[in-house]
C-alpha cells in the first residue's frame, strides 16, 4: 500500500509532462506555415476555388495616350479563370496624387485557350493626373500595387519582342537574329528567365552596345495565401508566353511605329525594301483597312559554328536548307492597333483586319547542325526534309551583317567571353524531346489532340557544374486575403547565380 501511494504522485508528473509535450508540439505545427498549394497531375481540373489568385507582371501608367486615353492605366497579369469567370472581368482601381483621388473601374480582356486555368488578362482604365499611388479594391479591403510609366521613345522604329528564354544555351541563334534585325533597323527586347552565365555576359554587352534590351520574366510565385490556389507555373499556356508579350506591346504602345511577337529562332529578312519599316509600311499602304501582318514560319536548318570565333553569317546563309513545311506564323503590329496578343495573336483583333504575307516567310531555325556534321536526334521527332533555300537575302546585307559581327567580335570584352560560350547542345534536346512528348506529338503527329493546358512545366532540366546560369529573381509580395480575387506581384527584379537553369 505504501509503494501504491508514493506511485500516485509519479503517475501524476508523468501525465503533466506529456501533456506539456503534447500542447508544445500542437503549437509548433500550428505556427509552421499551411501550404495551400493543390496538385493537378492531369493538367485538366475545372475546380471551382473560393478565391481567384492573380499575378500581376506589370502596371504601366500613360499621362497621354493616342488609344488609351488620358492617364490611362494598363494591367497584365495571369489570372485564374476557373474559380470565377474572368469573361469582361472588372475590377475597382484608386489612383492618387499629392492632392487628389480617383476612383475608377477596369474592364479587361483575356488571352489564350480556356483550358488553361490561369489565363493572361490585359485591363485598362483612367485615373488621376500626375498618379503617384495606386491600388486595386474589393469589397472595402485594398491593395497598394507598383506601376511604372511607359515608355515614349524606343531605340529603334520597330520593336521585336522576343518570348521568355529558359536554359538558354543557343548563342549562334541569338548573333544572327540580333545583327540581321539592326541591319533592318529593328531592336530586340528579350524576355529572360534563366540563361548559362557567359551567354547572359554577351547579351548583357550587346544591350551595351544598343542593340538589345533585357528585361526579366520572372517565375510566378505566391509568397502569402490564406486559400487554396493551384500552383500557377503549372497551369499556364507555355510559361505565360503571352503575357510577356502582351507586357512588351504594352510598354512601346506609345513608342513604337510597330511592334513584333516573334521567337528567338524566328528571324525576318524584308524582300522588297531595305528597312523593316519601309517594308511594312509598303504592305500596309497598299491594303486599306489593315493594321497588323501576320508572316508564316517555315522551317529551316542550318550549320552552327561551334565557337564565336568560328562563327561567319556568310557561311551560316550559305548552310541554310528551306522545307516545304510553314508553320502557324506571328504577328506584326501597328500598337494602336493591338491592346493585348496572344502567342500567334490577338483574338480581340479581328483576322480581317490582317494581311497574310505570303512572301517572305519567318526564317524558323529551331533545330541547327553542328558544323562536324552532328544532327541534333531531336530533329527525328519532326520527319522534316530540306531542300534549297527558297528565301531572299540580298548579297549587300550579308556583306553588311558580316562586317558588323566582325566588328563586335574584335571588342576586347567580346573576345574575352567567347571562349567560354557552350561549344555544343544540352539543354535543346531535353526540352524540345519534353514539348514534344507534352504537347506536339499528339497534336501534330498522332493527331489525337491534348486535353491539358499546353505547358511543360515538369521538364526535368539537370544541371551542369561546367555551365551555371543566370535566372531572373525579385521580391515577392501578397495582397490581403480579397474576394474574388487575391492579388500577388513583385518589385525590385534582379539576375541571380544561385537557383540554376530552370523555368
Amino acid at each position: 500500500m505504501r509503494w501504491f501511494i508514493n506511485y500516485k504522485p509519479c503517475l501524476l508528473i508523468i501525465l503533466i509532462f506529456n501533456s506539456v509535450i503534447l500542447l508544445f508540439i500542437l503549437i509548433r505545427k500550428s505556427s509552421q506555415p499551411f501550404s495551400n498549394i493543390l496538385t493537378d497531375p492531369s493538367g485538366t481540373s475545372r475546380e471551382k476555388l473560393p478565391v481567384s489568385h492573380a499575378f500581376i507582371n506589370s502596371v504601366y501608367y500613360y499621362p497621354t495616350s493616342k488609344s488609351l486615353g488620358e492617364n490611362a492605366l494598363a494591367f497584365t497579369m495571369a489570372i485564374d479563370q476557373h474559380s470565377y469567370s474572368m469573361k469582361n472581368h472588372t475590377f475597382t482601381v484608386l489612383g492618387y496624387n499629392s492632392t487628389d483621388s480617383v476612383e475608377s473601374i477596369a474592364t479587361s480582356q483575356t488571352e489564350g485557350i480556356s483550358r488553361c486555368r490561369y489565363v493572361t488578362m490585359m485591363a485598362r482604365t483612367n485615373t488621376v493626373e500626375n498618379l503617384e499611388k495606386l491600388k486595386i479594391e474589393s469589397q472595402g479591403v485594398s491593395v497598394e500595387v507598383p506601376f511604372r510609366i511607359a515608355r515614349y521613345s524606343a531605340p529603334k522604329p520597330v520593336i521585336i519582342c522576343i518570348s521568355p528564354q529558359f536554359a538558354a544555351e543557343q548563342w549562334q541563334m541569338f548573333v544572327m537574329h540580333v545583327h540581321a534585325a539592326n541591319r533592318f533597323g529593328g531592336h530586340l527586347h528579350i524576355y529572360l528567365t534563366s540563361i548559362i552565365e557567359s551567354y547572359f555576359q554577351l547579351m548583357q554587352e550587346y544591350e551595351r552596345q544598343g542593340y538589345i534590351t533585357l528585361d526579366y520574366w520572372l517565375r510566378m510565385k505566391f509568397s502569402n495565401t490564406k486559400t487554396p490556389y493551384y500552383e500557377p507555373n503549372e497551369n499556364v499556356e507555355w510559361r505565360h508566353q503571352a503575357g510577356a508579350q502582351t507586357d512588351c506591346l504594352l510598354q512601346y504602345k506609345e513608342a513604337a511605329e510597330y511592334i513584333a511577337f516573334f521567337d528567338m529562332d524566328d528571324i525576318l529578312f524584308p524582300k522588297n525594301y531595305p528597312t523593316y519599316l519601309e517594308e511594312f509600311n509598303s504592305v500596309l499602304a497598299a491594303n486599306p483597312g489593315k493594321n497588323y501582318l501576320f508572316y508564316g514560319r517555315r522551317e529551316h536548318e542550318f550549320v552552327k559554328a561551334s565557337t564565336l570565333t568560328e562563327f561567319s553569317f556568310t557561311e551560316l546563309v550559305q548552310s541554310l536548307r528551306s522545307s516545304q513545311t510553314v508553320k502557324r506564323g506571328k504577328v506584326v503590329v501597328r500598337p494602336e492597333a493591338y491592346n493585348s496578343t496572344w502567342i500567334h495573336n490577338s483574338k480581340h483583333v479581328s483576322f480581317e483586319t490582317s494581311v497574310q504575307v505570303k512572301s517572305p516567310t519567318l526564317v524558323h531555325v529551331q533545330l541547327p547542325v553542328d558544323k562536324n556534321g552532328k544532327r541534333n536526334d531531336s530533329r527525328d521527332l519532326w520527319k522534316i526534309k530540306f531542300g534549297p533555300l527558297n528565301e531572299t537575302i540580298r548579297e549587300d546585307d550579308i556583306r553588311a551583317i558580316e562586317d558588323d559581327i566582325n566588328r563586335i567580335k574584335n571588342l576586347a570584352v567580346i573576345s574575352s567571353i567567347g571562349p567560354f560560350l557552350p561549344s555544343s547542345d544540352f539543354y535543346l534536346p531535353i526540352v524540345f524531346k519534353c514539348y514534344f512528348d507534352s504537347f506536339y506529338k499528339d497534336t501534330f503527329v498522332t493527331k489525337i489532340g491534348v486535353r491539358r493546358c499546353p505547358n511543360a512545366d515538369i521538364c526535368d532540366l539537370p544541371q551542369r557544374e561546367d555551365y551555371k546560369c543566370i535566372h531572373s529573381d525579385a521580391q515577392y509580395y501578397s495582397g490581403p486575403d480579397m474576394q474574388p480575387v487575391t492579388y500577388h506581384f513583385t518589385t525590385d527584379s534582379f539576375w541571380s547565380k544561385d537557383i540554376g537553369c530552370y523555368q
